[in-house]
């Protein structure tokens, strides 16, 4: 059976979602190719679709909803610090910072 790896650690409270996000912008810092930012992108909107996991709401009972308003705001600051990342190695700075909004 394949393990899990979990690249930031797990999340069990709201402070471990930020932190999760936090190291993520850490790694913005350091990323030298848009392919390298469209992944953490991908990896910050994953935690989104995490809070919506039927497992989530298990885990986190009524806490669940304040934990997806949490990375909702989390996930805006964090494609903020992608496009000034991608402004800097010049690329395109065109991550959207709602979500799943269409384009």
């Amino acid at each position: 059976m394949p393990q899990t790896t979990h690249i930031y650690g797990t999340v069990d409270s709201k402070s471990d979602l930020d932190r999760v996000f936090r190291e993520i912008r850490k790694d913005v810092e350091e990323a030298k190719s848009r392919p390298g930012l469209t992944e953490l992108y991908k990896r910050a909107g994953y935690l989104i679709t995490l809070t919506y996991a039927p497992s989530w709401d298990e885990k986190f009972g009524d806490k669940a909803e304040a934990l997806r308003e949490e990375a909702l705001k989390e996930f805006k600051t964090t494609a903020h610090k992608i496009n000034s990342r991608a402004k800097a190695i010049g690329t395109d700075a065109d991550y959207d910072d709602t979500w799943g909004a269409s384009r």
